[in-house]
């Protein structure tokens, strides 16, 4: 049997760009993305962006920029047509966002377009179409100065690309979430965002503002009114802009790590592994800190030219730009947190405070012998804690396991009572002696009532909705997971930046929601990571919900009260741990008891 010969295809200009388009156009962000680079780089003070089912049917960029001559409007979507760059040397000292040429094309390749453009010494402005049966001519078309790109039906012609957009809320999520970097970095361009023809935005410009200059007003509005400290370093060639979180106001995750470089945000792990190490005086290991950085630098020493997004950067000298960040980062620190500042009108803390936090920060750490019940691993998941600590305690070490099982009926308990209002003591007959930590028990008890979605959930309906306050980009992660949280029996309406929490199950009824959904957003380090990851983190939000239980650590308990928790949690699957893998029960024996005592009788 013979081999057919292979025939070789020269693919048509369409394909091609159709393929290249995987490379830069992925979603509709990607889309917004390279028009309002190229609206920023026309100098425009004001853009409006107007997305329609998430970007997928309608993505409108307008600007008052400088707009396109009419002699260069027919070639503007063209493969590799920029007026950024003629050389290749032009790289080197480039400073515009776009550059490439290929972002139009692209864009043309696998949707409906429309551009009308006014350049600024005309008298009229232009317009040109794009579809599946390829450019129009140009025509007159009345318009103001400045540029409108209309497009509309992405990936229309591609199915194969199409089916693997998400739903149309995920996908405006990332348009917000690429254009919060733009409403961040720069103060001096008013920008006007439409969702389904509705204003979401309006950010009227920060007077006497540049391109850059990480202004505080932009800061407080998208990111809220945290603890921050203004970072400024200026020297050696690099200037390093923004705030940095104070240090009390750690936490376990981050959701505002924004990087820029020389105004393009980018991603660079050496950069933000030099921003940690200028808080590791301040910072207890492992902890995360909200930042907002801006460094500008000769761009002939980076090469901005190495991501097809252009979302990475290569540079000549890496470890000067990381020692110029660390010693801003250490010099900001130390001179709003340093004794000598307690009496200056920039100083963030008096005396008592800062020596509070510093007590705070050098507590000796806990040692942990080889007696302990329980070690946890500080990398491991809920998951693999709840994992490891219930095959822990089936091992055949630990007997304790069939013993709690067996111990479920009250006639097998000669005394129960509760110590420091914080613990159960549970006296068997069999002379074993339970100490259950109240909390954490019902932290057990609420996690797998919550983790089966159990549909006999007593819920509590509010007669006035309880109202709390979100940030947008909370707001939209809300919205696309409503049902996940319906289903724990968390149902809530959403009225612009806010929620209104309709019902919650009887067990959180007096909770503190606002700091609930805050402990949920703190799971991952931003948002769109949250929502990416939401399967595998799923245990972990339920397990920040159970956290906040009516059962608290310091309350008084009734002798009915402590049966009860006992015997809910002796119907657990894992009664061990609570769902964060610390230890709910510590089981004593006589014999273990009378050896402390060194008892031989």
């Amino acid at each position: 049997m013979y081999m057919q010969k292979p025939k070789l295809n020269k693919l048509s200009p369409e394909i091609i760009n159709q393929i290249a388009a995987g490379e830069v156009i992925e979603r509709p962000a990607s889309i917004v993305k390279e028009l309002v680079d190229n609206s920023i780089d026309a100098q425009s003070t004001k853009i409006e962006i107007k997305v329609k089912n998430g970007g997928i049917d309608l993505i409108e960029v307008s600007d008052n920029g400088i707009g396109i001559p009419k002699e260069n409007i027919s070639s503007a979507f063209d493969s590799h047509t920029t007026s950024k760059i003629e050389k290749i040397e032009d790289l080197n000292t480039l400073l515009s966002l776009g550059f490439r040429g290929e972002a139009l094309s692209t864009i043309t390749s696998v949707s409906r377009v429309k551009l009308v453009s006014k350049f600024q010494s005309e008298d009229l402005g232009n317009e040109i179409n794009y579809n599946e049966n390829g450019k129009s001519l140009v025509k007159s078309a009345a318009k103001e100065q400045g540029t409108t790109v209309n497009v509309e039906n992405i990936f229309y012609n591609i199915p194969a690309r199409f089916k693997y957009l998400k739903t149309a809320q995920t996908e405006y999520r990332k348009i917000y979430e690429l254009l919060l970097n733009y409403f961040l970095i720069f103060p001096n361009i008013h920008f006007i965002l439409y969702k389904d023809g509705k204003i979401v935005v309006d950010t009227s410009l920060v007077p006497n503002s540049k391109a850059g200059e990480i202004s505080e007003e932009r800061v407080t509005k998208f990111l809220g009114s945290h603890n921050f400290l203004k970072l400024f370093s200026d020297g050696a060639g690099i200037k390093i802009n923004g705030y940095i979180a104070h240090p009390s106001t750690h936490k376990s995750k981050s959701s505002n790590s924004y990087i820029f470089l020389n105004n393009r945000p980018i991603t660079d792990r050496g950069i933000m592994r030099a921003i940690y190490e200028g808080y590791s005086r301040y910072l207890p290991y492992g902890e995360k800190i909200d930042f907002i950085v801006n460094i500008n630098i000769n761009p002939e020493l980076v090469d901005v030219n190495v991501h097809p997004r252009k979302e990475e950067v290569r540079f000549e000298n890496p470890f000067r730009i990381y020692s110029a960040i660390e010693e801003a980062v250490k010099h900001t620190l130390n001179k709003e947190l340093s004794f000598e500042n307690t009496n200056s009108s920039e100083s963030k803390l008096n005396e008592n405070s800062f020596s509070s936090f510093r007590d705070r920060f050098n507590k000796p750490k806990k040692e942990y012998g080889q007696n302990n019940l329980y070690l946890k691993n500080k990398s491991s998941s809920v998951k693999d804690t709840l994992l490891f600590s219930k095959e822990l305690l089936k091992s055949s070490s630990s007997p304790e396991y069939d013993s709690f099982q067996q111990n479920n009926d009250h006639n097998d308990i000669v005394n129960i009572f509760q110590l420091f209002n914080k613990y159960i003591v549970v006296e068997f007959v069999n002379e074993n002696l339970w100490i259950i930590d109240q909390h954490a028990a019902a932290e057990r008890i609420n996690f797998e009532k919550l983790s089966n979605n159990s549909k006999d959930l007593d819920i509590q309906n509010f007669l006035v909705p309880v109202e709390l306050s979100m940030k947008k980009e909370e707001i939209l992660f809300l919205e696309e997971n409503k049902k996940f949280f319906s289903d724990l029996g968390i149902q809530f309406d959403i009225k612009k930046e806010k929620i209104l929490l309709k019902t919650v199950p009887v067990e959180f009824a007096n909770s503190d929601f606002q700091k609930i959904f805050y402990e949920i957003f703190e799971l991952e380090e931003n948002l769109s990571l949250l929502k990416k990851n939401f399967k595998k983190l799923r245990d972990d939000v339920l397990a920040t919900i159970s956290c906040h239980t009516s059962v608290r650590s310091g309350q008084k308990l009734t002798r009915e009260s402590m049966l009860d928790l006992y015997e809910r949690l002796s119907k657990c699957e894992n009664p061990y741990s609570c769902p964060h893998g610390r230890p709910a029960i510590w089981r004593l024996t006589l014999d273990e008891i009378d050896h402390n005592f060194e008892r031989t009788y």
